[in-house]
């Protein structure tokens, strides 16, 4: 029997599990629809410089992304951000975001009070929510459920929802606390006083963070992240197929047969690191109730621009990492990184680097434009908010181009991992030798993705390595 194992997909997911195995001295292919790896991590040539227009760093508080890195020869290029504090764009005015907080969650309501971002009654309501005592939850819930009743709409609204939605591209009212905020879900888990629980896990966070990562919170590739991307590329050589599209799975025995637009490609394993609905199709037959959880997992669609300006151009100093705009503001925009102040590798002479966020699983707006109609809304915007002049935002004296992500971001709804569970146990009963990887499942940052698809990887070997057709610790010829 072929010793084999197939990954479909080569978004980091892929290239890890790809990776994985491959560095366990199995034959890998990796079988990737599009022309390039990557998936959502990529760059782009804007002003003359090269940057990312996927995501531009990780939670350096999960260390498999980092370990990754340190694997790959790149440990040495890892970097933190130069800038921490952060500040929501309310009122017409920056206001600073919390610092003393869980995921935008405060502990305390001190300070809270002169910040402008909520009234006194606001704080007020914070200060109440957070000594009262409160049942521990029993199960899973949206994290408007939880959180409205015990820190006040106006924090929830003005600091959680623009954090939590913002990293998700949703709603807080929607997203389950388990999946979405699994430390707002450890405290609350507690019962008790929230504000004291919130603490406890906050500095339990930190002293970890401060063992292994020396306090930072986000960390990055000097250069960008692509280099992670490239890494791997390079590590699997030939293993890679690009424009090679899966057309169907099929059983054939005790092997399984990949039929992709290229050719047949027989394999003791599969692992299918795509969307969610992709995987959904390729699972309808072996497994409808695992493809129906898939299908069921919702996207969003997000784009990110990227403006490189005359640093002269803008109109205040860049003493953070950027702001959150509450979607009662009423903006397309969801965040505005202030990407040269926040990555030395971005400080560039005379020039300041912004890249904005746009699309909320509720504000589909951005999609009604043209690429360039909604370049010249977003530069209106960073008009709106006082980082430019509108005259300078009309003048085109600056360089942007846009990233467009179509159902791009999973939407965590409440009972998330539980149905993730069904569909892991629906598989190891109907498909074995089938793994299905990737961010529709236990988390959407690249060191949830990675540490997933390595535990599959992991998995598929020990699956290989045990079967008695792998002789010698080399893989049989197709």
């Amino acid at each position: 029997m072929n010793s084999r194992v197939a990954v479909v997909g080569a978004g980091i997911s892929g290239l890890t599990a790809a990776y994985e195995l491959h560095s366990a001295g199995i034959e890998t292919v990796l079988l990737e629809a599009g022309v390039r790896a990557g998936g959502k991590i990529d760059s782009s040539q804007v002003g003359g410089f090269k940057i990312d227009s996927g995501p531009d760093c990780f939670v350096a508080r999960d260390r498999a992304a980092a370990d990754l890195c340190r694997r790959l020869g790149l440990g040495g290029d890892l970097v933190t951000p130069t800038a921490q504090s952060a500040y929501v764009w309310f009122n017409g005015d920056l206001r600073p975001l919390p610092q003393r907080s869980l995921l935008g969650v405060p502990w305390t309501a001190q300070g809270l009070k002169e910040s402008g971002l909520v009234s006194v009654a606001g704080a007020e309501a914070l200060e109440r929510g957070l000594a009262a005592d409160v049942e521990a939850l029993s199960a899973d819930a949206s994290v408007g459920e939880v959180l409205r009743p015990r820190v006040g709409n106006e924090v929830f609204e003005r600091i959680v929802d623009p954090l939590l939605g913002g990293i998700n591209a949703g709603t807080a009212d929607e997203m389950s606390l388990e999946a979405c905020a699994a430390p707002l879900y450890e405290a609350i888990s507690q019962g008790g006083p929230l504000g004291s629980a919130l603490q406890q896990v906050a500095d339990r966070q930190r002293r970890e963070r401060d063992r292994d990562t020396g306090n930072a919170v986000f960390q990055s590739l000097d250069g960008g992240m692509t280099r992670l991307v490239d890494a791997l590329v390079t590590e699997l050589g030939a293993a890679l197929k690009p424009d090679t599209a899966v057309q169907s799975l099929e059983r054939v025995s005790s092997h399984w047969r990949v039929t992709t637009t290229r050719g047949v490609v027989e394999a003791a394993g599969v692992i299918l690191a795509c969307p969610a609905w992709e995987s959904a199709r390729l699972l309808e037959i072996l497994s409808p109730r695992a493809s129906q959880i898939l299908a069921d997992v919702e996207y969003c669609d997000v784009a990110l621009a990227t403006f490189v300006l005359p640093s002269e151009m803008v109109q205040r100093q860049l003493d953070g990492s950027g702001f959150l705009v509450p979607r009662t503001e009423e903006l397309m925009m969801t965040a505005c990184s202030w990407t040269s102040a926040k990555w030395h590798h971005y400080q560039y002479d005379n020039t300041t680097v912004l890249r904005i966020s746009a699309g909320r699983s509720d504000d589909r707006r951005w999609l009604d434009l043209s690429p360039d109609e909604l370049l010249d809304a977003l530069a209106s915007e960073l008009a709106a908010t006082a980082m430019i002049s509108a005259a300078d935002a009309a003048s085109g004296r600056f360089e942007a181009q846009l990233a467009p992500w179509h159902s791009s971001l999973p939407q965590y709804r409440p009972g998330h991992l539980r149905r993730v569970q069904e569909l892991e146990a629906c598989l190891s009963t109907a498909t074995p030798g089938l793994a299905v990887t990737g961010a529709a499942l236990h988390g959407v940052g690249l060191p949830a993705c990675i540490r997933n698809a390595q535990q599959s990887a992991a998995a598929l070997t020990r699956l290989v390595l045990s079967n008695a057709s792998f002789r010698d610790g080399r893989a049989e010829a197709c």
